[in-house]
């Protein structure tokens, strides 16, 4: 399936699947690496917070702009940006200098989040779009999984290697080196992507006739974002605090969580068509939520394990199809701006929640945080179901005709 997509549409899952990768190792160990030099988790729930606060101060910014710059131009400089935010930490780990490659990290993240969707949506259309985004997310997930797999034997590796004592400073360095120099390599096959997509500035008027639904997008995001910045930057420290886990073990619970999603991702566009998409998002997300309390509260931890991993997969199998729903409602020249506005308010959310827990966690453990985080998502499911189950005729009519906007 894959070999019938356009050349653009593989490059773009090339670049995905290395970037994954990358990040899956990197993602593994960064905050393990910042607790051996010595940092609490109030600063790393700062850091975390950083790049989304970036991301919420400038997404919607980009996005009035992103389509006369060019979306792949945008990817371009944002993975740079991102290869800087990695590589710092690991040559200059002091506050300062962490602190401005969290900025650097937000900023990268801001260029590619608010071009990423929609240069993907013009490599394809009609059901070959919904076909890529499924790929898209799903093999990004699989290539995340193979990088905690492996990632979970890189510091014995790299400790048996150069003599360095297990679960250092030293170890988590040079796999975050490594990390690094394979993201490098993801930025190659983007430079051949075909940058087709609008070439116009957006302003609030082309916006405003599409109000209602940007305003539930953006209510959805939000609560998602808060909830996730709750818990989700902190998962490797809570099964580290709570368990004790070895690396390894850390590296296959994360490696089975990219499985589960990954396979999911790729059947989403066919338990859509039976489904439909939003239909879909709704009862996976809300079948998810039971878990939270079996992943927060059991002392096992097999059954924890298993509770993150049902939970995680079931939050995340139906994402692609939200994203493909989300930007077919409107027409092409919309949707990085409309990209930038989910970014704005999931991102801001996530700032929002990982401050707050850092000092939670500080205070209070990771207790209080998985009863937050369910509420928080049940009211994002709720509103998903009211206002974007039943499509209006006006994102019926944009989805059936992708037609630009006037000047």
């Amino acid at each position: 399936m894959v070999s019938s997509l356009s050349l653009g549409a593989r490059l773009f899952l090339l670049s995905s699947v290395l970037g994954s990768f990358a990040g899956s190792i990197n993602g593994l160990y960064f905050n393990l690496y910042l607790k051996t030099l010595g940092y609490g988790q109030d600063l790393i729930g700062v850091l975390s917070a950083i790049p989304a606060f970036v991301v919420t101060a400038l997404a919607f910014g980009v996005g009035l702009v992103a389509g006369r710059v060019g979306y792949k131009k945008l990817i371009l400089a944002g993975m740079l940006f991102q290869a800087a935010a990695w590589i710092i930490p690991a040559l200059f780990p002091v506050r300062a200098w962490l602190l401005a490659a969290a900025f650097l990290g937000g900023l990268g993240g801001t260029l590619g989040g608010v071009a990423g969707g929609p240069l993907l949506s013009e490599l394809a259309e009609g059901r070959a779009r919904e076909r890529l985004f499924g790929f898209q997310s799903g093999l990004a997930v699989l290539a995340g999984m193979t990088g905690s797999a492996l990632g979970g034997l890189l510091p014995a590796f790299f400790s048996a290697k150069f003599s360095l004592r297990p679960e250092s400073p030293e170890v988590y360095r040079l796999v975050i080196v490594l990390s690094f120099a394979i993201f490098l390599v993801s930025v190659i096959p983007v430079f051949a992507i075909p940058d087709h997509g609008p070439r116009n500035s957006l302003t609030f008027r082309h916006l405003w006739p599409h109000r209602r639904f940007i305003f539930a997008l953006a209510g959805i995001n939000g609560f998602i974002g808060i909830g996730a910045g709750l818990l989700i930057p902190f998962v490797n420290l809570f099964f580290k605090l709570r368990f004790s886990v070895p690396d390894h073990t850390l590296g296959l619970i994360f490696a089975l969580n990219s499985l589960l999603i990954g396979v999911g991702n790729i059947l989403s566009p066919f338990l859509a068509r039976r489904m439909g998409r939003i239909r879909l998002v709704v009862f996976c997300q809300a079948l998810s939520l039971p878990f939270f309390f079996l992943w927060g509260y059991t002392s096992i931890l097999s059954l924890s394990a298993l509770g993150y991993l049902l939970r995680t997969s079931l939050m995340n199998l139906a994402g692609p199809m939200f994203s493909v729903e989300v930007l077919e409602r409107v027409p092409p020249e919309l949707r990085g701006g409309v990209n930038a506005i989910s970014m704005v308010f999931w991102n801001g959310g996530w700032a929002l929640g990982s401050l707050i827990s850092g000092f939670i966690q500080v205070r209070y453990g990771f207790s209080p945080l998985f009863p937050a985080t369910a509420f928080l998502y049940s009211l994002a499911i709720y509103w998903t179901k009211r206002a974007l189950e039943k499509p209006s005729e006006k994102d019926l009519e944009n989805r059936s005709a992708d037609r630009p906007v006037g000047p």
